[in-house]
């Protein structure tokens, strides 16, 4: 015979944890892990407590440990409000005026582009073709020494080869050597 009140469902319906009862003993508990834990802002962690409560409502026949599913329950609930978060934040109205100082000028961006293909023009085929192979295509150096008919370990002596040329001859242009 189970004790009372474990939470198990039972054949009434009716019987189970009482919302309200749930709601008073573990409302600011769910709300200060979500405000504390997650820095979520007040409101926004009513909200989540609410939300958690409403699907507590929906189940609480099939939950055995009331607490321990809502502290599970709102630490899921508030991962799931930071990743909405991240992929739904708003630009500032005026994001036209600000300009990263990072960022390259339109000229700056023509000469490299410029210079990477003079760079590429000055080295053989079959550098340029392994790495457009590895870098473009996205083919692994198994797949590139199948092309190739090599080794894999080949494959890799040739893209360290041509990676190191490509810097080197990258490197002269931009200084005005060649």
């Amino acid at each position: 015979m189970r004790p009372p009140g474990d939470g198990l469902p039972d054949s009434d319906p009716n019987k189970g944890v009482a919302v309200e009862d749930a709601y008073r003993d573990h409302s600011s508990l769910l709300k200060d892990i979500a405000v504390h834990k997650f820095n979520i802002a007040a409101a926004d962690a009513e909200a989540l407590v609410n939300e958690v409560f409403t699907a507590f409502m929906v189940r609480r026949q099939l939950i055995r440990n009331p607490r321990k599913w809502l502290i599970g329950a709102v630490c899921h609930a508030s991962r799931a409000y930071w990743r909405a978060v991240s992929r739904t934040s708003q630009f500032p109205p005026d994001v036209a005026e600000y300009v990263d100082p990072a960022s390259p000028s339109l000229e700056s961006r023509i000469v490299d582009r410029v210079t990477i293909t003079a760079t590429l023009q000055q080295i053989d085929c079959r550098c340029r073709e392994a790495l457009r192979l590895f870098y473009s295509e996205g083919y692994s150096a198994a797949e590139i020494a199948e092309v190739f008919g090599t080794t894999t370990n080949n494959v890799m002596q040739i893209l360290h080869t041509c990676r190191k040329r490509v810097r080197e001859v990258y490197r002269e242009l931009k200084d005005g050597k060649r």
